[in-house]
């Protein structure tokens, strides 16, 4: 069975788009969610294509990857028995300087 784990900092992050989304009209919000839905379940069967992200890699000690979907980009660490999903942040964010936090 392929999953994902989604850490204490990823799950405030899906907690504060789904309090976003609820304020948008029903489309675009139904798009967002189903687009990290699909993106995470990808993530769970093959976590090896995302984009290698090198600089956090360095930073983690372990391989870390990302996935863009829509305006959010998912960074994960690969190599544990499951995928572990550390941000999922919107790309108008300072995403180095919020990633390189968690993984420190």
């Amino acid at each position: 069975m392929n999953r994902f784990v989604l850490s204490r900092y990823a799950r405030r992050d899906l907690e504060e788009i789904r309090s976003y989304i609820e304020l948008l009209p029903r489309q675009p919000s139904m798009k967002i969610g189903r687009g990290l839905q699909r993106t995470l379940k990808s993530i769970a069967i093959d976590p090896y294509l995302g984009s290698l992200q090198s600089e956090f890699t360095r930073l983690a000690g372990a391989e870390v990857r990302s996935r863009l979907i829509l305006s959010y980009r998912i960074f994960y660490i690969v190599g544990a028995p499951v995928p572990e999903i550390v941000a999922i942040l919107h790309t108008a964010r300072d995403i180095a300087s919020i990633v390189a936090s968690r993984l420190q």
